[in-house]
């Protein structure tokens, strides 16, 4: 027993080096690279600058998980990581590859034939553990490519989800257009929606249970989602990853980003079946976006071109929703107005009377016949008996320096010959 304790603490130096050996020579790799050097590239995966400003982006796809030092994995972990899968070349590749297929294969009745017990869990397990070995004793190949996918499956036929998510996410960043992409991204949006759906009743950290991330269980599903609209963007999931991760980053409270997700729906998937619940979706986001008459307006003039892109857009689902569509009409319309008076109001203060006026005709003009027209009407009125523009302070220091508008121009206008340094004859 002794041993066996010494052997495992051995064992989890020996990949904690070997990972931060890798990590390294990641981190080595990624710097010549943005000062342009000419870096001998490995045979793995180079993270990409965009992994480390997008919290949301890929992940490396050989980071040791917590789940491959389980007794079952732990043996095929120091294989892959310290020996590079007890050989490298076709020859080894294909041994295990063909040994995981029977394997899978055999899972796959133990699964048909009594689906409610977990004997089949054990056996993809195996499954998995050759075919990672074939991935990695030959890299590159159509072998590996297939292996990664075959992995994934088994991972997941074996409830090892994130292990299975991570074979997935390698096969899709190492080979883009993988014949396998599809049912790739089938699987890993399960995984995700599941471990959202788990997040709203358990998310507490479990460090046992091979099904869920350790920690930021919500937090993976969201990457999980924006991934595999990036990885496929064109793909039959993509507007289904997209409106998923709108809804879970409302649920986060997260509104700015979900705006962003909903707008890329609507703009970039306008046959998604989605398009009618992302247009109201992304309303209340902007809604909730707009922070008051003294912040940004932006949210409230989306909001405002969104109604209207509703109404236009879907007539009989705008008949629908009719009431709550009029009732968040009128509310941005009177939130802009409010808007409205309020710059007048400071521009009034400030002496800039000429802009104070254009504010309060906005207003006129928005809510022409009501008693608001009315009370700005006499701020207009009053208003024209002032200074346009407030007085110069500090004018002679003012006067010290030239009036750009008396300047002479460098170039005359007109004069394209000098500018191309061409002499006029």
């Amino acid at each position: 027993m002794k041993h066996q304790v010494t052997l495992c603490i051995l064992t989890l130096c020996l990949l904690t080096i070997s990972n931060g050996c890798q990590s390294l020579n990641n981190a080595k790799n990624k710097a010549n690279s943005i000062l342009g050097f000419d870096a001998k590239q490995s045979d793995k995966r180079q993270i990409s600058s965009d992994e480390y400003l997008d919290p949301l982006g890929a992940r490396d796809g050989d980071r040791l998980l917590l789940d491959d030092l389980a007794p079952n994995q732990i043996a095929t972990t120091w294989k892959t990581r310290i020996t590079g899968g007890l050989g490298s070349g076709s020859d080894q590749a294909t041994k295990h590859y063909d040994q995981g297929e029977a394997i899978y294969n055999q899972g796959l009745a133990e699964l048909e034939s009594d689906p409610d017990a977990n004997r089949h869990q054990a056996v993809f397990t195996d499954a998995a553990n050759h075919f990672r070995l074939a991935a990695a004793a030959w890299r590159g190949s159509a072998v590996e490519e297939d292996a990664l996918y075959f992995e994934g499956e088994s991972y997941f036929f074996a409830d090892r989800y994130v292990q299975a998510n991570r074979a997935f996410e390698k096969l899709v960043n190492e080979y883009a257009g993988t014949k396998h992409m599809d049912m790739a991204e089938n699987r890993r949006y399960a995984i995700a929606l599941y471990w959202l759906q788990l997040s709203e009743t358990d998310s507490l950290i479990s460090i046992d249970d091979p099904k869920r991330p350790k920690t930021g269980l919500a937090k993976e599903a969201r990457r999980v989602l924006h991934q595999i609209r990036m990885d496929d963007p064109t793909g039959q999931l993509a507007d289904d990853a997209a409106m998923s991760l709108a809804k879970a980053f409302l649920k986060a409270d997260m509104t700015y980003e979900a705006a962003d997700t909903l707008e890329d729906l609507r703009r970039n998937y306008p046959g998604s079946e989605h398009q009618f619940d992302a247009h109201m979706l992304e309303l209340e986001a902007q809604l909730s976006n707009y922070q008051g008459a003294s912040y940004d307006d932006q949210p409230l003039v989306k909001a405002d071109k969104i109604l209207k892109s509703i109404v236009r857009t879907f007539p009989q689902e705008s008949k629908n929703e009719i009431a709550y569509l009029e009732k968040q009409s009128a509310r941005v319309q009177n939130m802009l107005g409010e808007r409205d008076l309020s710059m007048a109001e400071y521009s009034e203060r400030r002496g800039e009377n000429l802009a104070a006026r254009f504010y309060y005709q906005k207003i006129q003009k928005k809510f022409d016949g009501s008693s608001i027209a009315d009370q700005v009407e006499e701020r207009i009125a009053a208003s024209r008996q002032l200074p346009d523009r407030p007085g110069q302070h500090a004018k002679w220091l003012v006067d010290m320096f030239p009036d750009p508008a008396k300047a002479k121009p460098l170039i005359v206008a007109g004069d394209n010959e000098s500018i191309l340094g061409i002499k006029r004859r």
